[in-house]
């Protein structure tokens, strides 16, 4: 982890601090509060290997211990032709057993610090030079002609492919001068292990990112908006090549928010997906209605973009956020801390490692620590998904009153009524009395089917109706699914109601603690063939001197 004057180590498990080695000024670019967090624009001057940890430090590149973090070896570059002294280090990154470096970082005015917002100073270098990582022997040095973007080098497949390009402002600039940049902007695929040039083109470059799949040997180029980088990033088209030959497998103008993953055959931006093989936007069913709608994700306010692990993606929404790429319930928080500016919520070794990036945030959350997180089943999982529900029909819905969020279980989206704890799918909803007695408890103090959607509900409720379908459409088959829990500990005799559906009876003198076997024990009943037009209506009918009768949960799945 890096500080503005030391570099340190931490066990992931315990968060004891292993060592700490103190190097003054070593991210003093990145210690700001210009909501330019991070390496966003630079490049990072560190990076880690099992058995090396490269930190650029007053010129040279230190290879650390990663047991101790004491100095292994020192590396510098070579001067520049026609130089005496060595170029300076505008990134590092590690590729095997190369240490893969931008040489010469291009000023381009001189006039504000660099790193922070709207300056391109040191964002590209002159050259990239490859050395041995273990000897700091020079084995290739590659000269831009323009500049070489730190966002715009990758390494895949014995590859390394950049993009020399000068700065879109740094143009406009020129131009306001009568100037034009001397050649045309290219992007170029060299072998990683020489330095040789395999592959090159100058029709349509106009990226600032590249990422490249090993899996499907394919390179995209795209830009990185967000509100936390450089103006001018380009967000409105993606081309994919074949990292072999650098032929086009496809071409295509859509707005996204970058930057943008790669994730097996998907390319996940900040809002939506693409297809990698094809550019189609990714297409999910949708939970209610299951018509075919393009899949999105959404979050609250806040600084810094998502990045993802096989399973999750990570971001700040409001407080820390995540989405279940495996459930696709929607966005989730882990209240009560922030996540930095920086993207920090880092999946790796097992958890979730969320060292604290804010520091110079002036955001006021309860807790300022490092931490990390592991999977805890009993842990209740609420999330959110402002999903667009026009007229279809809703084919399968579940309810979960007094719930104080949103959960996917078996392809079921269970939606909290009343609505507060995010944005959902509105569906319409009425209830008999207005407002019913609504109570929760947390799943683990109750048993049963369910327990997470019986551990809220609502008391006092004589009916509930819920608008499945347009006025006039035809009625069809519904399994519907009610659930029940005891939640005031009456015994047995103390808490009986009749339950009708559609006016219908279904079940007379229906006793919670007596089916249940006790209070706090969830139980539900299961009723086929259903039919439903508009409405589905659920009466509750207590019994004479009964106390009121409790729902807590309703299913509903056309058939």
């Amino acid at each position: 982890i890096e500080g503005p004057d030391s570099i340190r180590a931490q066990d992931v498990y315990t968060g004891r601090v292993l060592w700490k080695r103190e190097l003054p000024g070593f991210g003093a670019v990145y210690d700001n509060t210009s909501h330019q967090p991070g390496a966003n624009s630079l490049g990072s001057n560190f990076s880690s290997a099992p058995d090396g940890i490269y930190a650029v430090w007053e010129g040279r590149c230190l290879r650390l211990d990663p047991a101790t973090g004491e100095t292994i070896s020192e590396f510098t570059l070579p001067p520049a032709p026609g130089e005496e002294k060595p170029q300076g280090w505008g990134f590092v990154s590690v590729y095997d057993d190369l240490l893969i470096a931008g040489a010469t970082p291009l000023i381009f005015d001189g006039e504000l610090p660099v790193g922070v917002l709207d300056n391109w100073d040191a964002t590209s270098s002159a050259r990239i030079v490859a050395l041995d990582r273990h000897s700091g022997e020079v084995l290739w040095s590659y000269d831009s002609q323009l500049a070489l973007r730190h966002n715009a080098i990758c390494v895949s497949d014995e590859r390394l492919f950049c993009i020399d390009r000068l700065p879109d402002a740094i143009v406009a600039k020129m131009e306001r001068r009568g100037e034009a940049p001397a050649v045309p902007a290219r992007l170029v695929a060299l072998d990683v292990r020489s330095g040789r040039e395999l592959w090159s083109t100058s029709e349509n470059v106009f990226g600032t990112w590249l990422s490249a799949s090993s899996e499907h040997g394919l390179l995209l180029q795209a830009g990185r908006p967000s509100r936390d980088m450089l103006s001018g990033e380009p967000g409105d088209r993606m081309i994919v090549y074949r990292v072999a030959d650098g032929s086009i497998v496809w071409d295509r103008e859509q707005s996204y928010g970058g930057p943008p993953l790669l994730h097996g055959d998907t390319i996940i931006t900040q809002e939506r997906a693409y297809g990698l093989l094809d550019g189609e936007p990714k297409m999910r069913v949708h939970p209610l209605t299951g018509l075919p709608v393009p899949w999105e994700w959404q979050r609250a306010y806040g600084c810094n973009t998502a990045i993802a692990s096989e399973a999750l993606l990570t971001f700040r929404s409001g407080a820390a956020g995540f989405y279940d790429l495996l459930g696709d319930g929607g966005t989730g928080n882990l209240g009560g801390f922030k996540s930095g500016c920086t993207s920090n919520l880092v999946v790796a070794d097992g958890v979730l490692n969320a060292p604290d990036y804010t520091r110079t945030c002036t955001c006021s959350y309860q807790n300022q620590t490092s931490l990390a997180l592991v999977h805890d089943p009993e842990v209740e999982l609420w999330t959110w998904a402002d999903l667009e529900l026009g007229e279809e029909r809703i084919v399968r819905l579940g309810l979960n009153l007094g719930a104080p969020g949103d959960r996917m279980e078996d392809g079921t989206l269970w939606l909290e009524y009343p609505y507060e704890g995010g944005p959902s799918p509105q569906v319409q909803m009425t209830t008999e009395p207005e407002e019913p007695r609504f109570f929760r408890r947390h799943t683990t103090s109750v048993t049963g089917e369910l327990p997470w959607v019986g551990a809220s509900g609502a008391e006092g409720l004589t009916r509930l109706t819920v608008r499945l379908a347009a006025e006039g459409d035809a009625p069809r088959p519904y399994t519907v699914t009610l659930h029940f829990m005891e939640p005031g500990g009456l015994a047995p005799g103390e808490r009986v109601f009749d339950v009708t559906l559609q006016d219908v009876p279904v079940l007379r003198g229906f006793d919670i603690a007596r089916e249940a076997g006790g209070a706090e024990r969830v139980i539900s009943r299961t009723f086929e063939g259903i039919m439903v037009g508009e409405e589905l209506s659920i009466g509750l009918v207590p019994g004479p001197g009964s106390h009121p009768p409790v729902l807590c949960g309703v299913e509903a799945i056309a058939r």
